[in-house]
């Protein structure tokens, strides 16, 4: 199993929301819509080369932002990683991929 973290803007969480429901990850057990959103401050600058979607080269911007965390089958990573980089149409989107070690210990 693997934690996606996704970080987008406030006004794009119902399309990355809605590209992890379509997609049928968002499922444990007998749920869906199965995630965590968090508030977060994203900062940048963007360099010499880039297009920043927003903010101007050589300007650091500090800017509002969400963290949505998801569990996510190993089988399924590619595909939503790839799906949530064209849905968040940033040049450089932030997803992290971090595998998980839950099923190591008995938490019962």
């Amino acid at each position: 199993m693997y934690k996606l973290e996704i970080f987008c803007q406030p006004d794009q969480k119902d399309k990355v929301l809605s590209t992890l429901h379509e997609a049928g990850v968002d499922k444990i057990g007998n749920y869906d819509h199965c995630w965590a959103i968090g508030s977060v401050t994203g900062s940048h600058r963007a360099l010499l080369g880039s297009s920043p979607v927003f903010g101007a080269i050589g300007g650091v911007e500090n800017y509002p932002l969400l963290k949505v965390e998801i569990n996510v089958e190993r089988q399924f990573v590619q595909g939503i990683v790839a799906q949530l980089k064209e849905c968040l149409g940033w040049e450089e989107p932030l997803v992290n991929v971090l595998k998980l070690h839950n099923n190591e210990f008995d938490f019962s």
